[in-house]
């Protein structure tokens, strides 16, 4: 499991270099080196150091906790264990991933590919690093724990107390609401605008019944992973639409890398 995630984080570096050193400054958004440093930075630090506190989590039982006090709205989430749901649930969240790859078949976003590719290596990092600092906060057990025919013997591990909030439902809202921002930048004028945004409000909703009625999550999991997910997606892309000068350090693409110029 460990050393997956670090396999998972060197790729998504790889990616980042690569979207760095492609991308242009013709569409509607701009990269500077600060912004980033800083954002991408951020993401990355949040998803590491919430791996190694999750790491340092002391081992309980199920027979340890004491059963939540839930409102009516989370008791919802449980009895309602479905491992078809959790299949499908994994399904939806992956096909909603990979959204960003139809800017490939339009013009003007294709030509801003790796503008494109780098934000959304950027922005999935930033979600990822939220989303994972609060679950080690919260320490919020899964709803199957409560169930009657689980063993109270049962070892706990560090995704048995990842409730709070979804992961799959931030991450599926994050990819959505990205796909559909950049969508409205680059083609301002299509008639296919509400459709992309009602794509992108339903998929992750889909994603985040599907996480509930698999036992994995509460309902305010899902609704606080939506919210969360959806407001990233929407806003990193967003903040690139203006310029952010640096005043001595520049960053241009060139055909074997990036290539940083300082001027004293």
């Amino acid at each position: 499991m460990a050393s997956r995630k670090f396999y998972i984080l060197l790729l998504c570096c790889c990616f980042l270099w690569v979207g760095l050193s492609a991308q242009n400054q013709e569409g509607p958004y701009y990269l500077s080196l600060k912004r980033e440093m800083l954002y991408t930075g951020s993401g990355l630090v949040g998803t590491v150091g919430a791996f190694f506190l999750h790491q340092r989590l002391p081992y309980l039982t199920a027979g340890d906790l004491e059963p939540p006090n839930l409102t009516g709205f989370d008791k919802i989430g449980l009895g309602t264990y479905s491992q078809k749901a959790r299949n499908f649930s994994n399904q939806t969240l992956f096909s909603t991933l990979g959204l960003p790859a139809l800017f490939l078949a339009g013009k003007d976003s294709r030509r801003g590919i790796g503008t494109i590719g780098f934000l959304y290596i950027e922005t999935m990092l930033i979600n990822q690093g939220i989303t994972d600092l609060v679950k080690v906060a919260s320490q919020r057990p899964r709803p199957y724990i409560f169930e009657e025919n689980f063993p109270s013997t049962t070892v706990l591990n560090s995704n048995d107390r990842s409730s709070f909030f979804s992961g799959h439902t931030s991450s599926a809202a994050t990819a959505s609401f990205f796909v559909a921002r950049v969508f409205a930048d680059y083609y301002p004028n299509s008639k296919l605008k509400p459709y992309v945004w009602g794509m992108a409000a339903a998929l992750p909703a889909l994603t985040g019944y599907l996480r509930v009625r698999a036992g994995r999550h509460y309902p305010s999991d899902v609704l606080v992973g939506y919210l969360v997910g959806g407001a990233v997606g929407y806003l990193v892309p967003t903040l690139h639409k203006k310029p952010l000068k640096d005043k001595n350090l520049s960053i241009a693409p060139g055909m074997g890398g990036v290539y940083l110029n300082y001027q004293f």
